[in-house]
C-alpha cells in the first residue's frame, strides 16, 4: 500500500501541528509513508475534493484530511 502525507509549513518553516501529530501516530504504528510538502496547485486540488485541513493523507483507495487517529489505526 502506498501512503503519502501532504503537509504544509508556515512562513517560519514550522510544520502544522496536525501534520506532526499524523506523522508521529504513523511512526508509533510503524506505518511506512512518504511526506510531500503540499504545492499551491495540490492545495487547490485537495480543496476542490473537499479536503479543507492539513495534512491530506492519500492511500491507494482512500484519502482524508486533518489528524485522524481512527483512520491511521485502519492502516495497520
Amino acid at each position: 500500500m502506498s501512503i503519502t502525507v501532504y503537509t504544509i509549513t508556515d512562513e517560519t518553516g514550522r510544520e502544522c501541528s496536525n501534520c506532526t501529530a499524523t506523522k508521529k501516530a504513523m511512526d508509533r504504528q510503524r506505518i511506512t509513508y512518504q511526506v510531500k510538502e503540499m504545492t499551491a496547485m495540490e492545495r487547490d486540488t485537495f480543496r476542490q475534493a473537499g479536503h479543507m485541513a492539513a495534512p491530506v493523507v492519500v492511500i491507494d483507495s482512500d484519502s482524508w484530511s486533518g489528524f485522524r487517529p481512527d483512520k491511521i489505526l485502519t492502516l495497520k
